[in-house]
């Protein structure tokens, strides 16, 4: 029998459509509790959105959490290793404060998640799912694609403080040419190293014409491996029919102490903020201790809430109304004759007051008959 789903959320819809996927490639679902030792977020705070947490003592004295985060859970409780590779995918709320209101919220996410050994067919695959996954929203998405190791590459030529590095690492984020001069400057950058960031800023686009002038202005090894990398996985994504809404973004710059590699964010038409972010986080596995590579992503389902949704004229498509006397074995195999014609269908001795309907059925010894339409 085919699900019908005519009267579900976007949020809902996108779930059971992405469970479906996730384990047809092999990921499991990672089931975690509501709540989690305070400690955890306590010594993780650097990779937090936000310090302020949630916290409440158990009965048994223990300081809880209301989970701020679910890839810092996963990182604790997995067995994965480089030898042992783990593919989890998870559906869960989390509750953060809001910069916008400063009260806490509720926040409901799903994502995925490798961890162990990750090479370029784990980045082929969780960009792949990234695509999909934003296509179950909407055909107008745009996945915008970095990689850490391209700025970061150049910064080995700079030779910075880690001061004088995060201020022009942010004035990159931000797209401020002015500001990045300005700090440039101050950190007595070469004019022609300062050239080079400013064209950084300039960046993104179309995937083949920005990786063209990236390759331009790449002054060393590492920034030149790093474009090969990408162009090999964007390869890839062409022949498998993907990629074609996927541009690169070198402005791009996640947390350095959090990120490595590769990094995305996805947009939908019609919503200010990103829904799907994602990218490889070994950098924060090593300083959690543990000895394993991470790539994945979430996707930000309370933001769907924002999408214009098409009022439902219907409350069901057929309504099918029956005597005491009639025979109920043929009454049920005609409800669901139509909805396996993908109908949703209500069958009753009398219409209920206030329902909407498409087409009103009078059952009989003969089976339906179609009485009149649109209510």
């Amino acid at each position: 029998m085919k699900l019908q789903i005519k009267s579900l959320k976007p949020e809902e819809t996108v779930t059971i459509q992405l469970r479906g996927l996730y384990e047809s490639y092999g990921y499991k679902k990672y089931r975690m509790g509501r709540f989690e030792e305070y400690s955890l977020y306590a010594m993780n705070k650097r990779f937090l959105a936000s310090e302020n947490v949630i916290t409440f003592t158990d009965l048994d004295g223990k300081l809880l959490a209301l989970k701020p985060d679910v890839t810092l859970s996963i990182v604790k409780n997995t067995k994965a290793n480089r030898e042992n590779t783990e593919k989890l995918y998870y559906i869960e709320n989390v509750y953060r404060e809001s910069k916008e209101s400063h009260t806490y919220k509720e926040i409901s996410q799903m994502g995925l998640e490798i961890i162990g050994n990750v090479d370029r067919y784990a980045a082929i695959e969780v960009l792949s799912l990234a695509e999909h996954s934003l296509n179950a929203i909407s055909p107008q998405f745009i996945l915008s694609v970095s990689h850490m190791n391209f700025v970061l590459g150049f910064f080995d030529e700079l030779q910075l403080d880690e001061e004088k590095k995060k201020r022009i690492l942010q004035c990159i984020r931000s797209k401020n040419t002015n500001e990045l001069k300005l700090a440039g400057q101050e950190a007595k950058i070469k004019e022609e190293q300062l050239s080079v960031l400013c064209k950084i800023l300039t960046l993104y686009g179309d995937f083949s014409s920005t990786l063209r002038k990236a390759n331009e202005i790449a002054v060393n090894n590492v920034m030149k491996e790093t474009l090969k990398e990408l162009e090999a996985i964007y390869r890839v994504l062409r022949t498998l029919n993907l990629g074609k809404k996927i541009q690169l973004d070198f402005s791009m710059i996640n947390d350095i102490d959090y990120y490595n590699g590769i990094i995305f964010q996805g947009y939908i038409e019609g919503l200010p903020r990103s829904v799907l972010a994602g990218g490889e986080y070994s950098v924060m596995m090593e300083k959690m201790g543990r000895d394993a590579e991470a790539l994945g992503f979430a996707l930000y389902l309370s933001e769907l809430q924002h999408l214009p949704m098409e009022p439902s004229i219907y409350d069901v498509e057929a309504m099918i109304l029956y005597d005491k006397d009639t025979d109920y074995g043929k009454l049920a195999s005609a409800v669901r004759q139509l909805i396996k014609e993908g109908n949703r269908v209500r069958a009753a001795e009398a219409i209920p007051k206030g329902l909407r309907y498409k087409t009103l059925y009078r059952f009989t010894q003969d089976g339906l008959r179609e009485e009149r339409k649109e209510c």
